[in-house]
Order: structure tokens, then sequence, then C-alpha cells
């Protein structure tokens, strides 16, 4: 829920129509605010994905922030690096100083959204607001309210689409004359072959680009 009385925001996003539409409208529907947009890279983003959420940010002046996560020795935390368009890393560099630290990722140790995506974010906004000095802005809508987090009203995270009953509908409508489109299938998302994908996402992946599976 977002704090109230408080005006510095933090928005989170991933390069999709929804999490993009919100980074729009934030300023719209939260004027007078400090509000700062980030993305964290992986490594593993469809190249695809990286470029729409340049494009965007060059075309809706968000003045993005890119973060990428540092490994580091063992007992010691994952640190936000601060990276350009420019130097995206893009060949799986940071997912394999994950693995050679926690192990490969799956559906029981989910290890690379904590570390590589909540822990960076989390970091880089304290750095910046201090904590618990700032709310955290997510792009679901109306019509994934099975994806809010359980603990949303105790913690300071919301959701601006889904207070302007934000659905598909309306973010379709809202992408359909803009001149930046997303250039791949819904289907395959914006991270490389994730596990969390279904079975039948991922073969039709693979068969249509066999070259993921490396």
């Amino acid at each position: 829920m977002k704090l109230k009385n408080n005006k510095n925001i933090f928005a989170s996003i991933s390069a999709g129509y929804s999490s993009v539409m919100m980074a729009v409208m934030l300023p719209i529907w939260f004027p007078n605010h400090n509000i700062i947009y980030v993305m964290a890279n992986t490594s593993k983003e469809r190249k695809e994905s990286l470029y729409f959420m340049n494009e965007c940010d060059k075309f809706f002046g968000l003045n993005m922030t890119w973060l990428e996560a540092e490994f580091h020795k063992k007992g010691v935390g994952v640190t936000p690096k601060i990276v350009d368009f420019k130097n995206l890393k893009i060949k799986g560099e940071i997912f394999e100083s994950g693995i050679n630290k926690l192990g490969i990722p799956n559906k029981e140790n989910k290890w690379c959204n904590r570390d590589m995506k909540l822990e960076v974010l989390r970091k880089y906004a304290d750095s910046i607001f201090g904590k618990d000095n700032y709310s955290v802005a997510v792009g679901l809508r109306i019509d994934e309210l099975d994806r809010v987090r359980k603990d949303y009203r105790t913690n300071n995270v919301f959701y601006p689409l889904m207070d302007h009953k934000i659905d598909s509908k309306a973010r379709n409508k809202f992408w359909k004359d803009q001149p930046i489109q997303i250039t791949i299938p819904a289907y395959k998302g914006n991270c490389d072959m994730c596990f969390a994908k279904s079975n039948r996402k991922l073969m039709t992946i693979l068969k249509e680009e066999p070259n993921k599976a490396d």
C-alpha cells in the first residue's frame, strides 16, 4: 500500500506493455511526486524487450536507470550496479555468476528473481530515498489480482493500474496508437526460457528457436 504523506515513488519496470503504461501515467496520477524508473537486467532478457524498453525510455522521457546484479563471495550479498543500455549483459553472464554461487535456479529456489531483481531494486531504492522512505509502484492490472502480494497492505508496495481500474482492454487501447510496439509474441515473454513458463510455451519457443536451448 502506498505510504501516506510520502511523495517518493520507486517504479520497477519490466519492459512489458502494462509496466511501461504505468510508468507513463505515474506523473499524471501522482503530480508533485519524486518518481524514479528502474529496470533490472538479468542478462537473459530478450533483445527485443531491451530494445523496446530503451525506445520507450527515450520517447516518453522516463530517464530510466538500468541496473545489473553483482554477485560476490559467500557471505556477501548481491549489490546493484548502474549500467547503460549500450553495455547491458545479454549472454547470461549474470546468471552464470549466480549459478556459481547458488546453483541452478528452479521453482523451489527462485534466487534469480530474488537476487537479480528484488534485492537489487530494493538496495538501489534504499540508496536513493532511504529505507522505508518510498513506495514501490508495480504494474499489475485489475485483471491480475491473483498476482498481488499477500502482504501488500503492510508494506510499501502499491498497484497504480489496479487503483485506476486498468485492465488488458484499457492497456491495449493506450498502446493502439503509440509509435512503439513490442515485436515479439506475448508467450515468449521477457526472460529467455524462464522455468516459470509452461511446458507448452517452452516447447513452442524451442521449436521456433532451437538455439535457445544452449
